[in-house]
């Protein structure tokens, strides 16, 4: 009864983010690295630069960097994948279109970091070392 009145006044616990379907295959074997860009904000362009300095280290890692912008998903490296951008944004609570973000999925599929400014390469990368292998 008590925690039928708690849930009537503080409402349902939030969501957590679910990994979406699309990215089901990349589960167990790839780490994701997903930048929500707009092509009116500079922050994607200098996340997109800080990242591509550090490119090797990111094959290293096992990460996948995929850029959404303009309702597409692009990877920033290389490769060819079928993924849908709405699904993704709404399965990782995304930022709004035309808003920068960026999240981090471990090889679980859970999200271990998020931000709404670029970050140094290391600062990504050291957020693994946090993560159990």
């Amino acid at each position: 009864m008590l925690k039928s009145i708690i849930r009537e006044i503080m409402g349902p616990a939030p969501r957590a983010p679910v990994s979406p379907d699309c990215l089901k295959p990349f589960i167990g074997y790839k780490r994701l690295l997903i930048i929500f860009a707009d092509a009116d904000d500079d922050r994607a362009a200098v996340q997109d630069e800080l990242l591509r300095t550090s490119h090797l280290r990111f094959i290293e890692e096992d990460i996948e960097v995929f850029s959404i912008a303009g309702g597409g998903v692009f990877p920033l490296f290389e490769g060819s994948y079928e993924l849908d951008a709405d699904d993704i944004r709404d399965g990782l609570e995304g930022p709004r279109p035309g808003e920068f973000g960026l999240v981090l999925l471990d090889r679980d599929g859970k999200v271990k970091l998020r931000s709404s400014e670029p970050m140094q390469p290391a600062e990504i990368i050291g957020a693994l070392s946090s993560m159990p292998h």
